[in-house]
């Protein structure tokens, strides 16, 4: 006796343990998908790319080294030139090569924000979809407890049938309601199935892979709403904001670059030739060397380029903050019937349950009545079936519920 209950212990356990690796909290799927999501590590990948284009841009252009053996020696008084050497480095106006980092670092920070909103749109479709299957699989669950319902009325007619007060066509009724259902859990049973997909292309698990979730109700989730404090956040730091922000810092470091190749750019170096020996005089320093340093400017004459650039940039940064209005405008609209939708929701939940509430002790006081009288098997059924309706409209308040919030936090919870 001892030795089974041991057993019975362990095979718990192992029951329980198993139901726990099994169901997948949605706060690990959302670990999944920033970790995972093939998307995010391209985009992680080319914001490294492009931290690596600051070291390019920084540096001098490379210098330039020339070697010539004339042909046909030139002679000067104090010999025949052999060899020409020549080397310069060009170097750009003070605080060009800055201008053109800080381009490549506001192009940088443009992918980093771009990171950022996409994870918000990716915790967005796997908690849309994880509370879609919380709402399958409580809506199974229903509808399997309104099935033996069922089956209990249906046992309650053939007893009737049996002692001669009941008649075939309510048990034939009530399967063909029992059919009716058990066809609406195999086609939940399938939705679940194209849920889990959407979830696991996001988290890069297998597509077949089943999420289960942790069996828990899908609960009224707590809103707190202020548009005004969402205006702010929004305008200060949504990453779609910051891309604009960026887009800005981009065009302004342009203007930089752009006045900064509007400056002369000034080379320096150095030509040294080989001079050979003359044989048929000794003047004083004979067959010396030549060295001679130069500098060179090139002086930027022609503006019209450089007044045109000026003049696109201006009118780009001009149009960013239009789009900066517009983007609060519209995200302000899409709060607005977020919270629309979300009270919508309330509405219907306190309405379906209250109807759920009334339905339930009619349906008691009709199932007394036909399990003793054998009347009213019509109004039962009916009533029973709406009971079901409302408790299913129960659910889908709160799935509406959840996802209005999860809508409102993908436009505010970063």
């Amino acid at each position: 006796m001892r030795h089974f209950k041991l057993k019975f212990i362990l095979i718990l356990s192992f029951i329980l343990m198993t139901q726990n690796i099994c169901a997948q909290s949605l706060d690990s799927l959302l670990q999944l998908a920033v970790s995972e999501n093939t998307t995010l590590k391209s985009l992680e990948l080319e914001y490294k790319a492009e931290l690596i284009k600051t070291d390019q841009v920084s540096q001098l252009p490379n210098p330039k080294i020339g070697i010539g053996v004339p042909i046909l020696q030139p002679e000067t008084r104090l010999g025949p030139q052999t060899m020409m050497i020549s080397a310069s480095q060009m170097f750009p106006w003070f605080g060009a090569l800055k201008a053109k980092k800080e381009v490549t670092v506001s192009m940088s920070k443009m992918r980093y924000e771009k990171i950022s909103a996409l994870k918000l749109n990716l915790f967005y479709i796997v908690k849309s979809n994880y509370y879609q299957l919380e709402f399958a699989e409580e809506k199974q669950a229903l509808i399997e407890k309104d099935i033996l319902l069922l089956k209990v009325i249906e046992q309650l007619s053939l007893s009737k049938i049996e002692s001669g007060e009941g008649s075939i066509a309510d048990v034939l009724r009530l399967q063909l309601k029992i059919d009716e259902l058990t066809n609406e859990i195999a086609i939940l049973e399938n939705s679940k199935h194209t849920t889990s997909t959407r979830i696991n292309e996001i988290i890069k698990q297998p597509l077949t892979s089943q999420i289960t979730t942790r069996d828990r109700l899908l609960q009224i989730p707590l809103l707190d709403f202020d548009i005004e404090a969402f205006q702010a956040k929004i305008s200060a730091h949504h990453p779609l904001m910051e891309m604009l922000n960026v887009e800005i810092e981009i065009s302004e470091n342009r203007d930089l670059v752009n006045s900064t190749t509007n400056k002369p750019t000034i080379e320096l170096g150095i030509d040294y030739s080989l001079v050979g020996q003359r044989t048929d005089a000794s003047p004083i320093n004979n067959g010396r060397d030549i060295l001679i340093p130069k500098i060179m400017l090139s002086i930027p004459i022609y503006r019209k380029s450089f007044n045109a650039s000026n003049q696109i940039e201006s009118m780009n940064r001009k149009a960013i903050e239009l789009d900066k209005i517009s983007l609060i405008d519209q995200m302000t609209r899409q709060l607005i019937e977020y919270k629309t939708e979300y009270d919508n929701a309330i509405l219907m939940f306190n309405l379906s349950e209250q109807q759920a509430l009334t339905a339930q002790q009619t349906y008691e006081i009709l199932l007394t009545n036909y399990s003793t009288n054998s009347v009213g098997f019509d109004d039962l059924l009916s009533i029973q079936s709406q009971l079901l309706i409302y408790k299913q409209l129960n659910i889908n308040a709160r799935l509406l519920a959840n996802i209005a919030v999860a809508k409102i936090e993908r436009l505010t919870n970063f």
